[in-house]
């Protein structure tokens, strides 16, 4: 069937009932077409408001596509807008006749903009792809796994390849940005490797993005084995007792391959069967999504993902000797100071390795403007909206904000949009994000809470009715446009006082030394010797310090954050023990571990398990010397971050040169070089320039890789130093067919992991694709010399 398009658009607007006239791939004809199906038996239209921004934006972006003024004759009857209601919207209904009008779109100018900041959003409406094309081959071992045929960027080749080659027992940090295919680096060794080669356990922020990525996952396994039973790969709270159960025995038997799940039930519910799998080998990888979020601190702060880093200490010690499993953290947003935090708390530094390959976002376009009169910026808000591209997202900072805009944009007409925040339940999240992901609905009103995991490639519009605390949570939130390499709009507009409140969020939530030293003190106290020593304690994380009169939640967060603090400042570790033996009296007395409840799990990972580095810490002058140190560290990050989050709103800095700051970092070993990039901001319009012409990222893989046995290899080549590449001239006269033989005998003899050629040679020789299958593994990297001549290999190769 063809390709709906806007002649079958306008089919349908004068016969709603008709036959639909091609497939509908495109989101903003999805919509419409919801909306005028719906309009079938009445003839009026459900919500005009939602309607005739949808109708301006497919004008505007057939008129840019087609050079000329696009019109669509549309009806005038009772229920369809009047011409006062297109006006509104920057839309011109003219022509009437036959009880119909022409209408056509008009560019909007907001008043209130400068010139330079006018005419608003004109570039999203064509939907012209701007993100540049860096694909490469992909390795055929992974081709032919997954069907894919290039890696989205060599970023992400890099991190695919590390994370195979990574030595077991270390730590893969991974930075790419949003669109270069991290998930990729989780499904790649499950692919690989089959379902029974290890478990891959991978921890992501949100429910959603635990559902998206089991889907995700789940269908490529499918098409990798097409004969098999594929097990649930999710672990949420909908799941029945039984398929819980079956999880578990899948975990322990080392059949599950992969599984999703947030950082509490890691820490949870799951922990038994996850130490049964590390005891037996059976845990190959520990995947963190979202990593970034290890070192939150304000409202978002989550302590089971910094107890994380004491369950992988935990299960690592669990591991039978030369079986550790490999640990992977990935983001699209690392600062240097979360780089450090990721390090202290999942090192040591020297089994910390990192991929970083960042260019920033060429397709968001930004807009700032301040209002300090709550009415006009209300005012202005719906005006924004009006005219803005669908879908969008509007954030605000507190949930009262939220239930207050998404009140009345309904009063004002809106009916396809819906509210997200942190108090929204789990049911109408799922609900909220299935219907955004179907084109159900046009825009979400949100605070921070929406957005992660939620992967929407075609949001045209971000709204930021607030300021954000951080740039770098603002820089997210912005990310949640243009995944699909087209613009997207992003329109920040605030107050002073918005610009206070983020002042106060953004302020480290630190605890004070005295404070600390009285916490830290009171969970020693009660604390209980696993070691005999006192090296290894378990504390009650519910301990209430003196001054307090009662337990609470926020008793308990504050005394893990101590914790955190005390863990980042090199003065303890975070660990974990097998559950079985933490709770070894209950198991004696006859209690069944497994059989315990949610409410037991809430109570029983009240308490932590730490590491004594010194005995020092008991000194309150040393302890609070040491927290001081780590203190007055955070406090820095934060003053930059905010600096920058002026910079930005003040209009005079390009926004580029600030995101560039923001996550640029020269530390040895862990440098990130950012490749700029900018749709448009208000500097670059002053100047009457933009910046997409980013340049390729640099990409390089890990230096030190697992050890390989190369014995056979150096009896048989003692001449050879594997320090260096061995080298293959390769001339005119050359037996292309002899030396494939000779290159599958090196492969599947001596172990050889790497193959690099000329792109004319692999062009010519079809069967150098097939070098994989001659590897026990099927692990076998190919290059090219012309990228090797500029991205010298570290890998065990041959040329």
């Amino acid at each position: 069937m063809a390709e709906f398009d806007f002649a079958a658009l306008q089919e349908l607007v004068l016969d709603p009932g008709a036959e639909k006239r091609g497939e509908i791939h495109d989101g903003i004809f999805d919509r419409i077409s919801q909306i005028l199906r719906a309009s079938q038996s009445t003839g009026q239209l459900p919500s005009a408001p939602d309607a005739v921004p949808l109708f301006r934006h497919v004008l505007l972006r057939q008129s840019l596509r087609d050079g000329q003024q696009a019109q669509l004759r549309v009806p005038t009857r009772p229920g369809w807008p009047d011409r006062e209601a297109w006006a509104s919207c920057g839309v011109r209904a003219h022509s009437e006749a036959n009880g119909h009008v022409l209408i056509e779109a008009q560019p909007w100018s907001a008043s209130w903009l400068g010139s330079t900041d006018n005419p608003v959003f004109e570039d999203i409406f064509a939907e012209r792809n701007v993100r540049l094309d860096w694909q490469r081959p992909i390795d055929p071992f992974l081709g032919e796994t997954s069907g894919f045929r290039s890696y989205v960027s060599p970023g992400q080749r890099e991190a695919v390849r590390s994370a195979f080659l990574l030595p077991p027992g270390e730590t893969l940090i991974v930075a790419l940005p949003t669109g270069s295919g991290k998930s990729f680096v989780a499904q790649a060794p499950v692919l690989v490797r089959g379902l029974e080669g290890g478990l891959s356990l991978c921890i992501v922020p949100t429910t959603a993005l635990v559902l998206d990525q089991a889907r995700q996952m789940r269908d490529m396994l499918k098409r990798r084995f097409p004969r098999r039973d594929v097990p649930p790969l999710a672990w949420h709270s909908g799941l029945g007792v039984e398929d819980r159960a079956a999880i578990k025995a899948a975990i322990r038997e080392g059949r599950q391959g992969i599984l999703y799940c947030s950082p509490e039930a890691a820490t949870g519910a799951l922990l038994p069967a996850l130490y049964e799998a590390a005891k037996v080998g059976s845990l190959s990888y520990l995947i963190i999504d979202e990593a970034h979020l290890v070192s939150q601190w304000g409202d978002g702060f989550r302590p089971a993902f910094q107890m994380l880093a004491g369950v992988r200490r935990g299960l690592l010690a669990a591991c039978p000797a030369g079986a550790p499993f490999r640990t992977l953290l990935m983001s699209a947003t690392l600062t240097p100071d979360t780089v450090a935090t990721i390090e202290a708390l999942f090192g040591p530094t020297r089994i910390v390795h990192m991929i970083a390959s960042i260019h920033l976002r060429p397709e968001p376009q930004y807009w700032v403007h301040r209002e300090d009169d709550p009415n006009e910026k209300d005012r202005k808000v719906l005006e924004i909206l009006r005219h803005a591209p669908r879908p969008f997202i509007l954030y605000v900072t507190k949930r009262s904000d939220a239930k207050r805009w998404i009140k009345l944009l309904r009063q004002t007409g809106y009916a396809r949009l819906d509210c997200f925040h942190g108090e929204t339940s789990d049911l109408s999240r799922r609900r909220i994000i299935e219907q955004w992901s179907e084109n159900r609905l046009d825009g979400i009103v949100a605070t921070s809470a929406f957005g992660v995991g939620i992967d929407k490639q075609d949001v045209r519009t971000v709204v930021h009715a607030t300021v954000p605390e951080t740039l770098d949570r603002y820089y997210q939130e912005v990310g949640r446009g243009g995944r699909d390499g087209c613009p997207s709009a992003s329109f920040l507009i605030y107050s002073r006082r918005d610009q206070e409140i983020a002042d106060q969020i953004a302020s480290p939530s630190l605890i004070s030394d005295e404070l600390a030293f009285e916490r830290w003190s009171t969970m020693y106290g009660g604390s209980n010797q696993l070691d005999g020593i006192g090296q290894l304690l378990e504390v009650d994380l519910a301990a209430v310090p003196p001054r307090l009169r009662q337990q609470s939640d926020y008793n308990q967060s504050w005394n893990m954050r101590t914790l955190i603090m005390m863990a980042r400042a090199g003065m303890i570790q975070l660990e974990s023990q097998p559950p079985s033996k933490i709770a070894q009296h209950e198991v004696e007395a006859g209690s069944d571990f497994e059989a315990r409840n949610e409410e037991y799990w809430s109570t029983y990972f009240q308490r932590a398990v730490i590491g004594m580095h010194e005995f020092g810490l008991l000194s309150k002058e040393r302890f609070e010397e040491l927290i001081g140190q780590e203190r007055q560290r955070s406090l820095v990050a934060a003053d930059e971050n905010r600096s920058l989050l002026d910079k930005l709103l003040s209009g005079s800095v390009e926004i580029s040169s600030l995101l560039d700051k923001l996550y640029r970092s020269n530390a040895p070993g862990r440098s990130v070089i950012v490749s700029r990039a900018c749709g448009g901001c208000p500097v670059h319009r002053r100047i009457g320039s933009v910046d997409t012409n980013y340049s390729a990222p640099p990409a390089f893989g890990i230096e030190e890789v697992g050890a390989y046995d190369l014995s056979s290899f150096t009896s048989r080549f003692p001449q050879l130093d594997l320090r260096e590449p061995v080298i293959m001239p390769i001339d005119g006269t050359s037996d292309d067919a002899a030396l494939i033989s000779l290159l599958k005998d090196f492969v599947s003899l001596f172990g050889v992991r790497e193959v690099a050629t000329t792109a004319a040679f692999r062009h010519r020789n079809s069967a150098i694709a097939n070098l994989h299958k001659q590897s026990e593994d099927h692990l076998l990297l190919l290059h090219s010399l012309e990228e090797e001549a500029t991205l010298p290999s570290s890998y065990n190769s041959l040329v």
